[in-house]
């Protein structure tokens, strides 16, 4: 199963029905709604059209969606706060109307994630702020997780949790072992392996052998531009990229999503499609 983020077109400054609709136009089966698209105040009316209009479409919800109509980072560390149980509600929400069997979030940051001044493709630079206590943290997530994942048992939903770079942010999900403890005391969740920030932190090897708990595969390339900084989200151009993951992307229950920004061309989204599944021997 091989799908897209709406990041892209959202990035691009596509509606969100419009953004499925050119994921499709594509010829793509499953699609990810995903972050940087702008608040519409009629979004679970769009939904409902979306699945009237695309019934055969897989959905998967990634955060942070639907839109807020003030921009934010989300940190599932911060708990249940206020704001972050408006997310959590809108995430299930939203994978009720589309019928979605995933809902994917980000790991607990801790620090406080702030608002930078830099805007990208509709996404704020991110900033971080003030240290969240880790026993905080942890205590804080947990009750944030289990609250999401009660919530999204009613509509037969899956919770997975994505991996980050964790050598630039710091959380205590960074580790197979770490997910693994999660996993256990937490049923119907998994993960979301994004396969650029594990080759980027170097812990792709290690997250790979939780095999059996990898529901959802964030596809893209990264690599290091003039100033030394890493740059992700960039087009797969080698075959030889899917190699290392091919015994979970080849067992055909792990949904494989490719994630970009407004600086890839569709042309290059199209071509390693094409190699994923020429790897896949479709």
């Amino acid at each position: 199963m091989i799908g897209l983020s709406t990041t892209y077109y959202a990035t691009k400054g596509l509606s969100i029905y419009d953004s499925v609709l050119r994921t499709v136009e594509l010829g793509f089966e499953v699609v990810e709604l995903g972050a940087a698209h702008l608040y519409e105040d009629n979004v679970y009316e769009v939904l409902r059209k979306i699945k009237r209009d695309f019934p055969r479409i897989i959905f998967t919800i990634h955060t942070l969606f639907p839109p807020l109509r003030n921009k934010i980072w989300f940190n599932p560390a911060e708990g249940l706060s206020k704001l972050n149980k408006v997310i959590v509600d809108g995430l299930v929400n939203a994978a009720s109307v589309l019928e979605a069997k995933i809902i994917s979030i980000h790991p607990p940051i801790l620090n406080k994630l702030e608002l930078g001044e830099k805007v990208i493709g509709n996404f704020n630079n991110l900033r971080m702020g003030s240290v969240i206590d880790e026993e905080v943290g942890r205590n804080d997530f947990a009750c944030l997780l289990e609250y999401i994942i009660k919530k999204a048992e009613r509509s037969n939903t899956r919770v997975i949790i994505e991996n980050l770079n964790t050598s630039k942010l710091i959380t205590f999900l960074d580790t197979g072992e770490s997910f693994l403890n999660v996993f256990s005391r937490f049923k119907n969740t998994g993960l979301c392996l994004d396969v650029a920030h594990a080759l980027e932190c170097g812990n792709l090897d290690n997250l790979m052998e939780l095999d059996g708990h990898i529901i959802e595969v964030h596809l893209h390339e990264w690599d290091y531009s003039c100033d030394g900084r890493a740059r992700g989200h960039l087009p797969i151009k080698d075959i030889a990229y899917f190699e290392p993951i091919k015994k979970i992307i080849k067992k055909g229950s792990v949904i494989c999503i490719f994630e970009h920004g407004a600086d890839v061309m569709e042309v290059d989204i199209l071509k390693e499609k094409s190699l994923l599944e020429k790897f896949l021997g479709l």
